[in-house]
C-alpha cells in the first residue's frame, strides 16, 4: 500500500498458493465471526438489560459529540448511538442501576464489533460457493452500504425537497396528528437547539448556542440598552418566552454533558412550543414496544428492522427523551411516509404514491427534475408523460402505445429521462438476492429499457411522433445529441457495478445500455456546481462509456463530480491502464465545503 499523489495503490504480492490458503483460513473462521457477534449480541442485551438505559443512551451521545468532527471515529459514534436506540427499545422497562465506566467502555466497543464481526461473516461468503461472485459481491456492497450510512443529501436540500414533497399533504397529518409537515420539521430542529440550551460543555461553559438564543431574543425586542446589573426583570422575560430553557434561581441554567448524573435531566425535552409536544408523541416509543427487534431468526442484528428508525424519541414515565437527532433527519422522509400510512394506508397509497394526482410522489420528482435541468439548460422545453408507439406488437398483433417521462430538447441536445421514486425494501438492503434484483430491475433495469427504447424509435424514423392526451405533438431530431438519463429518488449509485453485473443477475436486458443514473439529491449538487450545458455534455460523454468498464467502482456519483471539477476530467486514465481495480473516494471535499460550510464555490477548470 503506497500514495501516488492522491491515489492510494493497493497491490498484493501474494502467490496462488498463499491466496488458497487464505481463503482456506478464512473458511476455517467463518463459524467464530458469526460466534462472535452473537456473543456480543448477549452482552450488549445483558448490559440494557441491567443498567439505567438513560445514562447508557446518553452516554453514547455524549461520545458522538465529542467525535462528531473526527475523521478516524467516521460516523461509528453515530452509528452506535443508533444501534443501542434499537436494543434499548426492544427491552421492556428500564433498570435502575447505575452503570460504571468499564460497562460504558464496554457497551461501545461491543456495538462497534458487533458490525465489524457481521461485515466479516457476510463479506467471507464469497468463499462458500453458495452464490456466484458476482451474487456475493452484490449481497456484500448492498449490506455494507445500510451498515455504514450515507445520508440522502445536504440538509439544506434535504428540506426542501422534503417540505415541497410532504406540505401538499398536511391537511391528512393535521386532521389525524393536529399537527402539519412544516410543524414535523421545526419541531425536529427545535429540539437539538433546545438540547444544545440546556448544556453544559466538558469546560463547564454553557454551550454557545443558548447565547445565540438570548442574543437573538434581545434583538427581537430592542432591549439592548434595557440590561442594568443587578437587574433580573429583563431576563426573567427571557426565560418566560424561552421555556425550554433550565431555570435555578431566575437565571439559565444546564446540565454537564460529561456527568453520568446529570443525563436524565438533559435528555428529557423541554419544549419550546407546546404545540411540539403532539409531534414528539406521535415519534416516541415506550421501552419494550421495539420488541420484534430481538425476536427474527438472529436477534439485535445491525440490518434488523427497527422502529426506533421511524419513533427515535422515548416515553419513560410520562416524560420525553431524545438522543439522537441525526436519526430523526436522517429518516426524515421513512418518518414522515410512516404517518402517512398509519393515518391512512388508503390515502397513503392512492394519493401519495403513483401519479393519479398532482400531489403525488412521483409527480413531484418529474416536475423537480425539470426544475433542476433548467438551472443550466435554459433555453429549452420540457415534455412531460408523452406517449408514441414504438412499432411493437402486443399478443393480439395491435402496436402498443407507451410513454417517456420527461423529453427535455435545447438547442445543443436531447435528454431522455425516466423518473423512479421508489427505493430499497428492507430485506433487499439486508441483502435479499431475489428481492434486491427485483428492485434494481425496477429501478434502474427497467428505467434504461424504456428511455432506450425511445431512443430506438427516434433512431429509426425521421417523423417520430410524441403526443400527450391534450393531443400536443412533438418529433424529436434523431441527429442531435441524445442522452437517456434515469433519476431516482433513492440513492443507488452503490447498487450500481457495471453494466455487464447488471446484465448477469438478470436486472438489465443484454440487448439494451445501461443509462446515467443519479438520485435527485446527487443532481440538485448538479445542477448548482455545472453552471452551462456544454458542461453537462461534457460530463456524461465522459461518464457514460465508464458504465461498461468492470475495473471502475463508484460509490457515490458526487466523487467523480468533484475529480472533474478539479481535473477536467473523470479518471486517471493512465492510473487506469495499470490498475484491476479503480475506485473513487473523498474527492468530493470541496463540494462538501460549499455546501457545508459556506466555503468558495468550486468551479470547473477550464
Amino acid at each position: 500500500m503506497y500514495l501516488e499523489g492522491k491515489n492510494l495503490i493497493l497491490k498484493t504480492n501474494r502467490t496462488d498458493k498463499e491466496q488458497k490458503k487464505l481463503v482456506e483460513k478464512i473458511i476455517r473462521n467463518r463459524p467464530n465471526f458469526q460466534k462472535n457477534f452473537e456473543d456480543l449480541i448477549e452482552k450488549v442485551i445483558d448490559i440494557f438489560s441491567k443498567y439505567d438505559n438513560l445514562i447508557l443512551l446518553g452516554y453514547l451521545n455524549y461520545k458522538l459529540f465529542l467525535n462528531h468532527n473526527n475523521p478516524i471515529d467516521d460516523g461509528k459514534s453515530e452509528l452506535n448511538l443508533e444501534y443501542a436506540i434499537s436494543f434499548s427499545t426492544a427491552i421492556k422497562d428500564n433498570p435502575t442501576a447505575i452503570p460504571n465506566n468499564k460497562i460504558l467502555y464496554n457497551l461501545f466497543h461491543h456495538l462497534s464489533n458487533i458490525r465489524l464481526s457481521y461485515n466479516h461473516f457476510i463479506s467471507s461468503e464469497i468463499h462458500l460457493g453458495k452464490y456466484s461472485e458476482l451474487e456475493s459481491l452484490l449481497r456484500f456492497k448492498t449490506i455494507l452500504e445500510a451498515l455504514y450510512m450515507r445520508g440522502d443529501g445536504y440538509l439544506q436540500h434535504v428540506n426542501k425537497v422534503y417540505l415541497e414533497m410532504f406540505t401538499p399533504h398536511n391537511e391528512l397529518l393535521k386532521k389525524h396528528y393536529d399537527f402539519g409537515f412544516e410543524e414535523l420539521l421545526e419541531t425536529i430542529n427545535q429540539l437539538e437547539d433546545s438540547w444544545y440550551c440546556r448544556m453544559y460543555l466538558p469546560n463547564g461553559m454553557p454551550h454557545p448556542k443558548g447565547f445565540e438564543r438570548f442574543e437573538k431574543w434581545q434583538k427581537a425586542k430592542g432591549l439592548a440598552d434595557e440590561f442594568v446589573y443587578g437587574d433580573l426583570e429583563p431576563m426573567k422575560k427571557f426565560l418566560k418566552d424561552n421555556p425550554d430553557f433550565v431555570v435555578y434561581n431566575e437565571r439559565p441554567a444546564g446540565y454537564p454533558i460529561d456527568q453520568f448524573s446529570s443525563f436524565k435531566e438533559l435528555y428529557k425535552i423541554r419544549f419550546f412550543k407546546e404545540d411540539h409536544r403532539k409531534v414528539v408523541a406521535a415519534l416516541a416509543l415506550e421501552f419494550g414496544d421495539n420488541y420484534n427487534f430481538l425476536n427474527p431468526k438472529f436477534k439485535g442484528l445491525p440490518l434488523n428492522e427497527s422502529l426506533s428508525n421511524l419513533k427515535p424519541i422515548i416515553k419513560f414515565e410520562d416524560e420525553y427523551y431524545s438522543f439522537s437527532f441525526n436519526v430523526l433527519i436522517r429518516n426524515l422522509f421513512n418518518i414522515s411516509e410512516n404517518l402517512i400510512k398509519e393515518a391512512d394506508s388508503n390515502y397513503y397509497n392512492e394519493r401519495f404514491l403513483g401519479n393519479k394526482y398532482a400531489d403525488t410522489r412521483d409527480n413531484y420528482l418529474e416536475n423537480k427534475t425539470y426544475e433542476l435541468l433548467k438551472k443550466f439548460i435554459p433555453k429549452s422545453e420540457c415534455y412531460l408523460n408523452y406517449k408514441y408507439k414504438p412499432g411493437i406488437k402486443d399478443e393480439n398483433d395491435n402496436l402498443i402505445e407507451t410513454e417517456i417521462d420527461l423529453i427535455v430538447i435545447s438547442e445543443k441536445a436531447n435528454y431522455l429521462i425516466e423518473l423512479k421514486a421508489g427505493g430499497l425494501s428492507a430485506p433487499s438492503k439486508r441483502g435479499a438476492l431475489k428481492s434486491l434484483t427485483n428492485q434494481l430491475s425496477d429501478t434502474i433495469g427497467y428505467g434504461s429499457y424504456q428511455s432506450f427504447r425511445a431512443h430506438e424509435y427516434i433512431k429509426n424514423n425521421d417523423d417520430n411522433k410524441f403526443y400527450n392526451k391534450e393531443g400536443s405533438l412533438i418529433t424529436i431530431d434523431k441527429n442531435k445529441k441524445t442522452f437517456r438519463m434515469t433519476i431516482t429518488l433513492e440513492l443507488l449509485t452503490g447498487f450500481i457495478t457495471t453494466l455487464n453485473d447488471l446484465i448477469q443477475l438478470g436486472a438489465i436486458d443484454k440487448n439494451i445500455d445501461l443509462a446515467w443514473n443519479c438520485s435527485l439529491f446527487d443532481f440538485m449538487i448538479f445542477s448548482e456546481i455545472l453552471e452551462t450545458e456544454d458542461d453537462f455534455i461534457d460530463y456524461l460523454e465522459k461518464r457514460i462509456p465508464l458504465l461498461s468498464d468492470s475495473r471502475i467502482n463508484v460509490n457515490d456519483e458526487i466523487d467523480l463530480l468533484g475529480y472533474y471539477i478539479e481535473n477536467n476530467e473523470l479518471i486517471d486514465h493512465e492510473l487506469l491502464e495499470k490498475s484491476t481495480t479503480y475506485t473513487f473516494s473523498k474527492a468530493s471535499q470541496d463540494i462538501d465545503e460549499y455546501f457545508q460550510n459556506n466555503g468558495p464555490k468550486p468551479k470547473k477548470k477550464k
